[in-house]
């Protein structure tokens, strides 16, 4: 589209003022009613981009339990913070944070790729429902409290199958989460074509957003798998830090779009 590289171009707060963005995509990032929305998707994307690194600090302070599930209920009882900090709370924190991230890039996205957008929400919704689903930490908390109190081998056997079952579920990457991690990635990768083809955001971010799901897939890859998900997750904090500070920027007109 022509007016990529004009919207591209322009200053960080005067896209209300740059006509050859698409009239859809100047409407909606100018319409005052959307700004509390543009401030809590800006916010929540400078957060995620603090917490992903906070997180990767946190398990290099934290190591995980090297044993099974007696292990992890022996860490939750000593330190509850500790043990769901363990269970990926910060990523939790981040799927929450994504909610009116998605609203916004759906609203300024979708009138130049409506199509895309609708699929590309549709999906990263159903991804954060089955990344929250998957992620069973409370329960673990809930058990590792059970197991303490039990009063027989018996009822300790029981509880240690249920926190085996919920321990494999997640940290062995079920159903559930794979599901939500392609949904996500595929739907990464529709919004960062969707940020080349109507230009509100850097083109820098729209390709480290396509860049950082691509390699986010090669988790499933043997023996590299590890160090690519590692890489798009560096590329992914430069894109949230990057929408986030557009996001903030966005500045409403004096009258709502229409007025």
């Amino acid at each position: 589209m022509t007016h990529v590289a004009t919207a591209n171009s322009a200053p960080l707060g005067t896209l209300r003022e740059t006509p050859a963005a698409g009239a859809g995509v100047v409407d909606a990032a100018r319409d005052s009613r959307w700004q509390a929305l543009f401030r809590a998707a800006g916010i929540g994307a400078i957060l995620t981009g603090i917490l992903i690194p906070l997180q990767i600090v946190a398990f290099i302070v934290w190591p995980l339990p090297t044993g099974g599930v007696v292990e992890w209920f022996v860490l939750f009882q000593d330190s509850p913070f500790i043990g769901l900090v363990s269970f990926d709370l910060a990523i939790l924190l981040e799927e929450v944070l994504l909610i009116p991230i998605v609203l916004a890039l759906y609203l300024l996205l979708h009138r130049g790729t409506e199509s895309l957008m609708l699929i590309a929400a549709a999906a990263w919704f159903v991804s954060i429902a089955l990344f929250v689903g998957s992620n069973t930490g409370f329960e673990m908390l809930a058990l590792s409290a059970n197991y303490a109190e039990a009063a027989s081998e018996a009822e300790r056997v029981t509880i240690l199958a249920a926190g085996q079952a919920m321990l494999s579920a997640y940290m062995e990457q079920g159903s559930s989460f794979v599901v939500g991690y392609l949904l996500a990635s595929g739907a990464g990768i529709l919004v960062g074509i969707g940020m080349l083809r109507t230009g509100i955001f850097p083109r820098v971010a729209a390709w480290a957003m396509i860049a950082a799901n691509v390699l986010g897939l090669g988790l499933f890859v043997p023996g590299i798998g590890i160090l690519l998900s590692i890489l798009s997750v560096v590329i992914l904090i430069v894109w949230y830090l990057l929408i986030g500070w557009r996001l903030l920027r966005l500045e409403p007109a004096n009258e709502p779009a229409g007025a």
